[in-house]
Protein backbone atom coordinates (compact mmCIF):
# COMPACT_ATOMS: atom_id res chain seq x y z
CA UNK A 1 0.00 0.00 0.00
CA UNK A 2 2.85 2.30 0.43
CA UNK A 3 5.12 3.75 -2.69
CA UNK A 4 1.87 3.31 -4.64
CA UNK A 5 2.25 6.89 -6.07
CA UNK A 6 3.78 10.14 -4.35
CA UNK A 7 4.22 10.65 -0.32
CA UNK A 8 1.41 13.10 -0.40
CA UNK A 9 -0.61 10.47 -2.81
CA UNK A 10 0.10 7.57 0.09
CA UNK A 11 -0.90 9.79 3.13
CA UNK A 12 -4.27 10.75 1.44
CA UNK A 13 -5.12 6.97 1.26
CA UNK A 14 -3.76 6.16 4.52
CA UNK A 15 -5.72 9.00 6.31
CA UNK A 16 -9.21 8.57 4.14
CA UNK A 17 -8.68 4.38 5.19
CA UNK A 18 -8.19 5.33 8.97
CA UNK A 19 -11.32 7.33 8.69
CA UNK A 20 -13.08 4.31 6.69
CA UNK A 21 -13.61 6.30 3.85
CA UNK A 22 -12.95 5.31 0.34
CA UNK A 23 -9.60 5.34 -1.58
CA UNK A 24 -9.39 9.15 -2.59
CA UNK A 25 -7.88 8.19 -6.06
CA UNK A 26 -10.28 4.95 -6.79
CA UNK A 27 -12.77 7.17 -8.70
CA UNK A 28 -9.34 8.29 -11.37
CA UNK A 29 -8.50 4.75 -11.86
CA UNK A 30 -9.03 4.06 -15.78
CA UNK A 31 -9.49 0.76 -17.10
CA UNK A 32 -6.64 -1.49 -18.26
CA UNK A 33 -6.69 -1.03 -22.19
CA UNK A 34 -2.97 -1.29 -22.94
CA UNK A 35 -3.20 0.71 -26.09
CA UNK A 36 -4.81 3.56 -24.77
CA UNK A 37 -3.04 6.65 -23.92
CA UNK A 38 -3.21 6.80 -20.21
CA UNK A 39 -5.03 10.20 -18.61
CA UNK A 40 -4.47 9.80 -14.72
CA UNK A 41 -1.68 7.73 -14.79
CA UNK A 42 -3.53 5.31 -11.91
CA UNK A 43 -5.19 1.59 -13.66
CA UNK A 44 -7.30 -0.71 -12.72
CA UNK A 45 -4.93 -3.95 -13.21
CA UNK A 46 -8.55 -6.15 -12.25
CA UNK A 47 -11.87 -4.76 -11.63
CA UNK A 48 -14.36 -6.77 -9.72
CA UNK A 49 -13.17 -9.58 -9.28
CA UNK A 50 -14.82 -12.42 -7.26
CA UNK A 51 -14.04 -16.25 -7.09
CA UNK A 52 -13.61 -19.05 -4.62
CA UNK A 53 -11.27 -21.82 -4.66
CA UNK A 54 -12.48 -24.78 -2.87
CA UNK A 55 -9.77 -26.89 -0.87
CA UNK A 56 -8.20 -29.79 -2.98
CA UNK A 57 -8.84 -27.85 -5.76
CA UNK A 58 -6.27 -27.21 -8.77
CA UNK A 59 -7.44 -24.08 -10.51
CA UNK A 60 -5.73 -22.75 -14.18
CA UNK A 61 -5.56 -19.24 -14.25
CA UNK A 62 -5.03 -18.36 -18.05
CA UNK A 63 -4.75 -14.91 -19.94
CA UNK A 64 -2.75 -12.45 -21.84
CA UNK A 65 0.10 -10.72 -21.04
CA UNK A 66 -0.44 -8.01 -18.76
CA UNK A 67 -4.22 -9.76 -18.47
CA UNK A 68 -3.71 -8.71 -14.50
CA UNK A 69 -2.74 -12.99 -13.82
CA UNK A 70 0.30 -12.50 -11.43
CA UNK A 71 -1.73 -9.56 -9.89
CA UNK A 72 -3.81 -11.91 -8.79
CA UNK A 73 -0.98 -14.20 -6.97
CA UNK A 74 0.31 -11.20 -5.87
CA UNK A 75 -2.79 -9.86 -3.81
CA UNK A 76 -2.87 -13.65 -2.96
CA UNK A 77 0.21 -14.01 -1.84
CA UNK A 78 0.05 -10.52 0.11
CA UNK A 79 3.20 -9.26 -1.92
CA UNK A 80 0.17 -6.45 -3.01
CA UNK A 81 -2.65 -5.26 -0.79
CA UNK A 82 -5.46 -4.65 -2.75
CA UNK A 83 -6.97 -1.05 -2.85
CA UNK A 84 -10.85 -2.61 -2.33
CA UNK A 85 -12.40 -5.58 -1.44
CA UNK A 86 -11.56 -8.61 1.10
CA UNK A 87 -9.69 -12.03 0.90
CA UNK A 88 -9.92 -14.71 2.94
CA UNK A 89 -7.91 -18.23 3.18
CA UNK A 90 -7.13 -20.96 5.29
CA UNK A 91 -3.66 -22.52 5.86
CA UNK A 92 -0.40 -22.06 5.31
CA UNK A 93 0.42 -20.81 2.03
CA UNK A 94 3.56 -20.58 -0.53
CA UNK A 95 4.11 -18.68 -3.90
CA UNK A 96 6.45 -19.18 -6.67
CA UNK A 97 5.58 -16.33 -8.69
CA UNK A 98 8.91 -15.62 -10.44
CA UNK A 99 12.67 -16.62 -10.13
CA UNK A 100 13.96 -16.88 -7.12
CA UNK A 101 11.08 -15.67 -5.05
CA UNK A 102 11.57 -15.99 -1.35
CA UNK A 103 15.52 -16.89 -1.97
CA UNK A 104 18.29 -14.61 -0.12
CA UNK A 105 20.67 -14.05 -3.09
CA UNK A 106 23.44 -13.59 -0.44
CA UNK A 107 22.51 -16.56 1.75
CA UNK A 108 23.89 -20.21 0.72
CA UNK A 109 21.09 -23.09 -1.11
CA UNK A 110 21.38 -24.86 2.32
CA UNK A 111 20.26 -21.54 3.90
CA UNK A 112 17.78 -20.57 1.81
CA UNK A 113 15.77 -24.04 2.47
CA UNK A 114 15.79 -23.79 6.32
CA UNK A 115 14.72 -20.03 6.08
CA UNK A 116 11.73 -20.86 3.62
CA UNK A 117 10.75 -23.81 5.91
CA UNK A 118 11.06 -21.43 8.98
CA UNK A 119 8.68 -18.89 6.87
CA UNK A 120 5.84 -22.02 6.07
CA UNK A 121 5.94 -22.80 10.38
CA UNK A 122 8.14 -25.75 10.17
CA UNK A 123 10.47 -27.28 12.39
CA UNK A 124 14.56 -27.34 11.59
CA UNK A 125 13.68 -31.41 12.31
CA UNK A 126 11.11 -31.61 10.09
CA UNK A 127 12.88 -29.10 7.28
CA UNK A 128 15.75 -31.89 8.14
CA UNK A 129 13.71 -34.76 7.07
CA UNK A 130 12.99 -33.37 3.73
CA UNK A 131 16.13 -31.61 2.91
CA UNK A 132 17.78 -34.71 0.71
CA UNK A 133 14.71 -35.00 -1.31
CA UNK A 134 14.86 -30.82 -2.18
CA UNK A 135 18.53 -31.05 -3.03
CA UNK A 136 17.62 -33.95 -5.02
CA UNK A 137 14.78 -32.85 -6.79
CA UNK A 138 16.47 -29.43 -7.72
CA UNK A 139 19.44 -31.85 -8.64
CA UNK A 140 21.74 -28.66 -7.11
CA UNK A 141 23.68 -31.34 -4.66
CA UNK A 142 27.23 -29.65 -5.99
CA UNK A 143 25.75 -26.43 -5.13
CA UNK A 144 24.17 -26.76 -1.68
CA UNK A 145 26.37 -24.17 -0.15
CA UNK A 146 26.78 -21.69 -2.51
CA UNK A 147 24.96 -18.70 -2.43
CA UNK A 148 22.09 -18.01 -4.67
CA UNK A 149 23.04 -15.33 -6.53
CA UNK A 150 25.64 -17.44 -8.25
CA UNK A 151 22.89 -19.48 -9.54
CA UNK A 152 21.42 -19.28 -13.30
CA UNK A 153 17.72 -18.56 -13.12
CA UNK A 154 16.95 -22.25 -14.01
CA UNK A 155 18.71 -23.43 -10.68
CA UNK A 156 16.90 -20.35 -8.52
CA UNK A 157 13.61 -21.66 -10.38
CA UNK A 158 14.57 -25.75 -9.67
CA UNK A 159 15.22 -25.40 -5.86
CA UNK A 160 11.97 -22.37 -5.18
CA UNK A 161 10.03 -24.85 -6.90
CA UNK A 162 11.30 -27.75 -4.39
CA UNK A 163 11.30 -25.70 -1.56
CA UNK A 164 7.57 -24.68 -2.43
CA UNK A 165 6.45 -28.83 -3.00
CA UNK A 166 8.36 -30.41 -0.60
CA UNK A 167 7.83 -28.33 2.24
CA UNK A 168 3.71 -29.29 1.39
CA UNK A 169 1.66 -25.82 2.38
CA UNK A 170 -2.16 -26.31 2.63
CA UNK A 171 -1.91 -23.97 -0.75
CA UNK A 172 0.31 -23.64 -3.24
CA UNK A 173 0.79 -20.62 -5.96
CA UNK A 174 2.81 -20.92 -9.18
CA UNK A 175 2.99 -18.18 -12.01
CA UNK A 176 4.75 -18.99 -15.02
CA UNK A 177 8.27 -20.32 -13.24
CA UNK A 178 8.52 -23.43 -14.37
CA UNK A 179 8.98 -21.58 -18.61
CA UNK A 180 12.73 -21.28 -17.34
CA UNK A 181 13.41 -24.45 -16.22
CA UNK A 182 14.37 -27.34 -19.29
CA UNK A 183 12.25 -29.99 -20.72
CA UNK A 184 13.29 -32.95 -18.72
CA UNK A 185 12.55 -30.31 -14.81
CA UNK A 186 9.02 -29.01 -16.32
CA UNK A 187 7.90 -32.81 -17.06
CA UNK A 188 9.02 -33.38 -13.58
CA UNK A 189 7.66 -30.34 -11.42
CA UNK A 190 4.32 -31.05 -13.62
CA UNK A 191 4.50 -34.95 -12.21
CA UNK A 192 5.23 -33.67 -8.84
CA UNK A 193 2.32 -30.71 -9.16
CA UNK A 194 -0.38 -34.20 -10.35
CA UNK A 195 0.91 -36.52 -6.99
CA UNK A 196 0.20 -33.08 -4.67
CA UNK A 197 -3.32 -32.69 -6.66
CA UNK A 198 -4.22 -36.15 -5.85
CA UNK A 199 -3.98 -35.21 -1.89
CA UNK A 200 -7.64 -33.82 -1.56
CA UNK A 201 -6.34 -31.47 1.63
CA UNK A 202 -3.74 -29.50 -0.86
CA UNK A 203 -4.91 -26.71 -2.97
CA UNK A 204 -3.01 -25.50 -5.80
CA UNK A 205 -3.29 -22.08 -8.24
CA UNK A 206 -1.46 -22.57 -11.69
CA UNK A 207 -0.91 -19.60 -14.00
CA UNK A 208 0.24 -20.84 -17.32
CA UNK A 209 0.57 -20.27 -21.27
CA UNK A 210 1.31 -23.57 -22.07
CA UNK A 211 -1.89 -25.24 -22.46
CA UNK A 212 -0.96 -28.38 -22.48
CA UNK A 213 0.75 -28.15 -18.60
CA UNK A 214 -3.33 -26.44 -17.78
CA UNK A 215 -4.99 -29.35 -19.08
CA UNK A 216 -3.16 -32.13 -17.22
CA UNK A 217 -2.94 -30.31 -14.19
CA UNK A 218 -6.38 -28.39 -13.53
CA UNK A 219 -9.65 -29.29 -13.08
CA UNK A 220 -10.90 -26.06 -13.29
Amino acid sequence: EVGTGMLFQDLKRTYARLRNKPDPYATLAEINLRNEKSKSGIVKAIDNLSLKVKKGEVLGIIGTNGAGKSTVLKLLSKITAPSSGKIKYYGDLASLLEVGTGMHNEMTAKENIYLNGAILGMSRSEVKKKFDDIVNFANIGKYVNTPIKRFSSGMSVRLGFAVAVFLEPDILIIDEVLAVGDADFQKKAIKKMKNIALQKDKTILFVSHNMDSIRQLCNR
